[in-house]
C-alpha cells in the first residue's frame, strides 16, 4: 500500500470554490437561529465508560455528546438511521463528521482524521458491538457493509469516539473507536417479519422476535437473508475485445447469511453473532489474474460474547467479560497465461483458505473510594490460538504452502477522572500490553477538561497508541513492528440551548513505525506520517420533530514520502435535515455529502463530489405495518472512488479510479405479529 512516485503540492485547506460548495450544506442549519429554540428535558454528563454500558438514548432528544470523556463524541440513533434510509455501518459512518469510506467493490475502508488508504484493511479505527472488540485475527480488517456481523435494525445507536483509544482497549485503536450498541427485545416487544428490494436485484428478508419476559429477561433472536444479482459494469482500462470490451458481465453478484441472539438478565448479557457473505468481484485486483471471470470472495464471521456487571459494595463495581471469535476467509481465482497461451508452474487457478480463532476474558473494577476520583483499572487476557494461511494450486502440491502463527497479549490498565473543582477536572490514564512475540508496549493519556459555564466544555488531550502487525504482515514482512501515533487534540463544546450544540475539534497526529518498502530491499518499519486537521459540527432540534445537523472538517495529511497522501480529502461536509409531513404520518429524511479532492496512488487528482440522499418512512405503525423508502445519489451524480490498484492492465490505460454507482433505491416493508 505504498504512494506511487511524483510530486504534488500541498491541497490549501481554504478554497474559495470547495469552501462555498461546503457552506451551501449548511446552510439551512446555520439559519437556525440557536437562541430562539425551544426548551427540553436535559441529558445528564456521563463519562465514556458510562455512556458504552447505556442501554437508551432517546431518539427524541439530542445525542448528548460526554463532557467527561477526553474526546466528543458522536452519535448516530436508530430513529437517525431509519430517518435516512441507512442500510450499513458504512452509511452510517459516511454520515459522521470528519469519516468516510472508500469502496472497490469488494470491501468497505473507513478512513478518517485524513487518514484512508484505499486497501487499508488493518484496524487503526477500533470497531466494538456493545463493547465486544470485532476486528478478526488474520489482517485486524473491521467489516462494515454486507460483511458487517449485526443488521442495522438491531441497532439501538453507533457510537464514534475520535482519537486514540489504547488506554481503554489497546491494540488497534489507533485513530479512534467506532462501539455498535445493540437493541433490546423489549424495543421490538413481537416478532418482525421485514422484506426489502432495492436496485440491481437486491432482495433481503429478515425475522426477528424481541421479548421482555415477566422475569425480567430480555431476549432479542434475529436471522437475514441477502440476494443481490449486481449489475454489468465498464472499465475503460480493459476496453478491447481481447476483453470483452471493457464489460465485466454477470460477476458482481452477492449474499450473506446472519444470525443474532442477545439474552439479558439483571447484570449477565450473553450474545451471539454470525455472518456469511459471499461476493463475487468485478474488479480485476491483480495483474496475475483475468479480467472477466469469476473472483469469487468468502467471509465467515462469528463471536460469542458473555458480561456481567455487579456492584460489588464499598463503592467498588465490577464488569467481566468472556469471549470467543472465528474468522474465515476464502476465495478462487483463475489466473492469466504468457502470450502463448501457457500458464506458469502454479496453474490455471488458485485458491486462499485462511481462518482464525481467538478467546479472551477481561475483568475492569470502578472504584469511587478517594473523594472526586473516579478510578477504573482491570486487566485483560486474550489468545490469538489459531491463525492459519493456506495457498493452492491447480499445478499441483508441489505448490502449495501454508503457515500457521499465534499470540497470546496479557494486558493491564489504570485511568483516574479527577474533578478537582466545579470548573477543572483530569483525565489521566495508561495501559500495558504484553505480547507473546512483540516487546512490551505503554499507551499514555493525559487530559485537562475545562468548563466555564454549564453550557461550555473545552477539553485538551495528549495520548499515544500502537498498532501491533497482524498475522498477515507477520508473514508478508520480514521484521513486522508496532506502528505508533501520538496525538493532540482540542474540543470545545457549547450548549446554546438543551436542544442546540456546537462542537468543534481541533487535532494533530504523528504517526512512526510504519512499513517502508523499497525496490529490492527488504521492508522496514522506518516510515512517518502526520495529519492535522479542524472540525465544526452544529446540531438542533425542535418540538414540531424537525432534527438538523451540519459538520465541516478541513484536514491535511502528509504521507511517507512526505507528499499529500493518498486518498485523503482536504474537505469534508456533512448536511442532514429530517422532518415530519403528511399530518406526522411520514418523516422525510435528506442528506447532503461533499467528499474533497483524493489523490490516486498515480498521483493523479479525483474531482470532490457532492452527494444527496432522500428517505421517506413511516412514522407510526398501522396494524404493524412500517415502510421505509430511499433513494440513494439522488441526482444521479457521475462520481470516482480511488482505487487500490496501482498497477496497469496491458492497454496501459490507468486504473487508480472506479467509478460508483449512479441513483438507486431501497424500500423496505416491515410486519409486527
Amino acid at each position: 500500500m505504498g504512494e506511487g512516485p511524483g510530486t504534488f503540492q500541498n491541497m490549501s485547506y481554504f478554497r474559495p470554490g470547495k469552501l462555498r460548495k461546503v457552506l451551501l450544506l449548511a446552510l439551512g442549519l446555520l439559519l437556525a437561529n440557536p437562541l430562539l429554540a425551544a426548551d427540553a428535558e436535559d441529558i445528564a454528563d456521563l463519562s465514556l465508560d458510562q455512556l458504552m454500558h447505556r442501554d437508551v438514548v432517546r431518539a427524541s432528544t439530542i445525542a448528548q455528546q460526554i463532557s467527561d470523556s477526553p474526546s466528543a463524541v458522536a452519535i448516530v440513533t436508530a430513529a437517525d438511521i431509519r430517518a435516512y434510509g441507512y442500510r450499513t455501518l458504512a452509511d452510517v459512518i459516511n454520515s459522521m463528521r470528519g469519516l468516510y469510506t472508500t469502496y472497490d467493490r469488494r470491501y468497505q475502508y473507513m478512513g478518517g482524521r485524513a487518514f484512508g488508504a484505499a486497501d487499508d484493511y488493518a484496524g487503526r479505527i477500533m470497531l466494538l458491538i456493545d463493547g465486544y472488540a470485532t476486528q478478526d485475527n488474520l489482517f485486524n480488517a473491521a467489516y462494515i457493509e454486507d460483511s458487517g456481523l449485526v443488521d442495522l435494525e438491531l441497532v439501538e445507536r453507533v457510537e464514534y469516539v475520535p482519537g486514540t483509544g489504547s488506554v481503554t482497549y489497546g491494540n488497534n485503536a489507533l485513530l479512534g473507536i467506532i462501539n455498535i450498541v445493540t437493541k433490546r427485545g423489549g424495543d421490538f416487544n413481537s416478532t418482525q417479519l421485514s422484506t426489502e428490494v432495492g436496485s440491481h436485484g437486491m432482495r433481503k428478508q429478515r425475522i426477528t422476535f424481541g421479548k421482555r419476559l415477566e422475569n425480567g429477561a430480555d431476549l432479542l433472536l434475529s436471522a437475514s437473508l441477502l440476494d443481490v444479482a449486481g449489475q454489468d459494469i465498464y472499465f475503460p482500462a480493459y476496453d478491447n475485445p481481447a476483453t470483452n470490451n471493457g464489460w465485466a458481465r454477470n460477476i458482481d453478484d452477492e449474499s450473506s447469511k446472519r444470525v443474532f441472539a442477545k439474552l439479558s438478565f439483571e447484570g449477565l448479557t450473553l450474545e451471539g453473532a454470525y455472518v456469511d457473505r459471499g461476493k463475487t468481484l468485478p474488479t480485476n485486483p491483480s495483474n496475475a489474474t483475468v479480467f472477466n471471470a469469476p473472483f469469487e470472495i468468502a467471509d465467515r464471521n462469528a463471536f460469542l460474547n458473555a458480561r456481567y456487571e455487579t456492584d460489588l459494595g464499598l463503592k467498588l463495581s465490577s464488569a467481566s467479560r468472556i469471549y470467543f471469535g472465528n474468522y474465515a476467509y476464502r476465495s478462487s481465482r483463475e489466473f492469466t497465461p504468457d502470450e502463448n497461451g501457457i500458464y506458469d508452474a502454479y496453474g490455471r487457478y488458485g485458491q486462499r483458505n485462511f481462518d482464525g480463532s481467538w478467546w479472551g476474558l477481561e475483568q475492569k473494577f470502578v472504584g469511587h473510594w478517594i473523594a472526586d476520583h473516579t478510578l477504573v483499572f482491570g486487566f485483560e487476557y486474550r489468545s490469538d490460538f489459531s491463525q492459519n494461511f493456506e495457498w493452492r494450486y491447480s499445478q499441483g502440491a508441489a505448490q502449495n504452502a501454508s503457515e500457521s502463527r499465534n499470540r497470546r497479549t496479557s494486558s493491564f490498565f489504570l485511568t483516574d477522572e479527577y474533578r478537582i473543582n466545579d470548573e477543572w477536572s483530569l483525565n489521566i490514564g495508561a495501559r500495558y500490553d504484553n505480547a507473546s512475540d512483540l516487546a512490551a508496549n505503554w499507551s499514555p493519556r493525559l487530559a485537562a477538561i475545562y468548563r466555564p459555564g454549564l453550557t461550555t466544555t473545552i477539553k485538551a488531550s495528549y495520548s499515544e497508541a500502537f498498532r501491533m502487525p497482524h498475522a498477515y504482515e507477520r508473514i508478508d514482512y520480514v521484521a513486522p513492528a508496532p506502528e505508533y501515533v501520538d496525538a493532540f487534540e482540542l474540543a470545545v463544546q457549547h450548549d446554546f440551548s438543551p436542544r442546540t450544540r456546537l462542537t468543534s475539534s481541533l487535532y494533530r497526529y504523528n504517526r512512526s513505525g510504519q512499513m517502508v518498502c523499497g525496490v529490492g530491499a527488504p521492508c522496514a518499519p522506518t516510515g512517518s506520517s502526520h495529519s492535522s486537521g479542524l472540525e465544526f459540527e452544529l446540531e438542533n432540534s425542535w418540538q414540531s420533530g424537525v432534527r438538523a445537523r451540519g459538520s465541516v472538517a478541513f484536514q491535511n495529511s502528509i504521507g511517507l514520502d512526505g507528499q499529500d497522501a493518498i486518498n485523503s480529502p482536504d474537505l469534508l461536509g456533512k448536511f442532514n435535515l429530517t422532518f415530519p409531513i403528511l399530518a406526522d404520518t411520514v418523516r422525510t429524511g435528506f442528506e447532503l455529502q461533499y467528499l474533497g479532492p483524493r489523490l490516486t496512488f498515480e498521483r493523479r487528482q479525483v474531482s470532490g463530489t457532492t452527494l444527496a440522499n432522500l428517505t421517506f418512512s413511516s412514522e407510526r405503525k398501522w396494524h404493524g405495518l412500517s415502510a421505509s423508502l430511499s433513494i440513494r445519489n439522488l441526482f444521479d451524480n457521475p462520481y470516482d472512488a480511488v482505487s487500490p490498484f496501482g498497477w496497469r492492465p496491458a492497454s496501459g490505460i490507468s486504473q487508480d479510479t472506479l467509478q460508483m454507482d449512479g441513483r438507486t433505491f431501497w424500500l423496505q416493508l416491515n410486519y409486527d405479529i
